[in-house]
């Protein structure tokens, strides 16, 4: 069943690129959403049993052959031309969860037992994901059981979320916000995704400079750090590499890398959507579900509205809720579906600004949430 599960995993996102591209499902049934989609209805239709280690296994390396592929073609110079406003976004989603966490704790002041862990935890959902909600989890004292039920809860409110990110949130989005512009058009055009005719060539030729730099990257951590169980350095240390090496020419000028990362993002779908258990939902329907919820919710909304205000890009807004929200390694699904190669970068880059300051920004919230009217 292994055997299975694992050829399951790596071939439907050829199956699912076919049915987007000859149109055979709705225009909203991306490859992305399809891949998603299965992974969720083979774990909760019992159709088979599944190897939740497996799945693992295979989401990471998928996740961690995409992003180099996904920056080979980023040009950093010209993105330094779009920082302001990704950096200001992010400052705003940041802004966004606070009022989400701090409404919602208030709320539940009466009905969660110790809302205040619930609450700073959820914070650091909203500027890394869960490897910063486990972290402040453990350093504000939460028992592992109600880490494990916010982390269960945020992965079934999350999954909503992204099918609708990688589904029909790109038009509307577009109903209200201005569409993302590069300052030099001809930029703009080569940084739109697409193309009829895959190069074979050049995307082994990426794959091969991808193996070598995860293995630089993972040397270097394991010098620094004696193994590799730092998320936040691994990401760091593995973009770091994948930009010098977006520096060569002649990787500027290969051919289908993204549509290559694609794959791999595809193949990182079904895996993970193998893991969304729903079933948790039924057994432990309980307000903390609810919580995480309706801060999702609130915490969106803000930083739409927010955006709309001061003339946000589409794009940005997108991709800058997506590294917020779920880390760097998602950035490359939500822009696969955007078909813009140019708010990888931001998206990464914000992710990873994440990973760092949602530790300090999440414990502060938890401990800030106690002092106030007894949270």
């Amino acid at each position: 069943m292994n055997v299975l599960q694992a050829i399951l995993i790596l071939t439907f996102p050829f199956l699912s690129q076919v049915i987007a591209r000859k149109k055979w499902a709705q225009p909203w049934l991306s490859a992305i959403v399809l891949c998603y989609g299965f992974g969720i209805v083979l774990r909760n239709a019992k159709v088979m049993p599944l190897n939740d280690d497996l799945s693992t296994t295979i989401s990471e390396i998928g996740i961690v052959m995409a992003i180099p592929l996904l920056l080979y073609s980023t040009n950093v110079f010209q993105w330094f031309s779009k920082a302001r406003t990704a950096f200001l976004s992010f400052g705003l989603f940041i802004l966004s969860g606070a009022v989400a966490v701090l409404i919602c704790t208030t709320i539940y002041a009466g009905t969660i037992e110790n809302v205040w862990q619930i609450g700073g935890m959820t914070m650091g959902l909203y500027t890394g994901g869960t490897p910063n909600m486990q972290a402040i989890g453990m350093a504000i004292g939460s028992g592992q059981e109600r880490i494990i039920l916010l982390n269960t809860a945020d992965i079934i409110v999350g999954a909503i979320y992204l099918l609708f990110l990688t589904s029909v949130a790109q038009s509307f989005f577009g109903l209200f916000l201005p569409k993302f512009k590069m300052q030099d058009p001809v930029a703009e055009q080569a940084n739109l995704i697409g193309g009829q005719v895959f190069h074979w060539k050049d995307s082994l030729k990426a794959i091969g400079l991808t193996l070598l730099v995860i293995g630089c990257t993972m040397g270097l951590v394991w010098f620094i750090r004696g193994d590799l169980s730092d998320t936040a350095l691994v990401m760091l240390t593995l973009t770091a590499c994948s930009i010098a090496a977006s520096f060569s020419p002649a990787v500027q000028r290969w051919e289908s890398t993204f549509e290559t990362a694609e794959y791999f993002l595809l193949v990182f779908s079904v895996a993970l959507g193998m893991l969304a258990d729903f079933s948790v939902l039924v057994n432990h329907g309980s307000a903390i579900i609810v919580f995480a919820g309706l801060s999702l919710l609130i915490a969106v909304v803000l930083h739409s509205f927010m955006s709309y205000l001061l003339g946000i890009d589409r794009d940005t807004t997108m991709i800058v809720a997506t590294a917020a929200l779920y880390g760097p390694p998602f950035v490359g699904q939500v822009a696969s579906v955007i078909g813009n190669k140019n708010v990888v970068f931001s998206g990464i880059i914000m992710g990873l600004l994440g990973y760092m300051a949602g530790n300090l920004l999440g414990i502060s919230m938890a401990y800030l949430l106690e002092t106030l009217a007894g949270l």
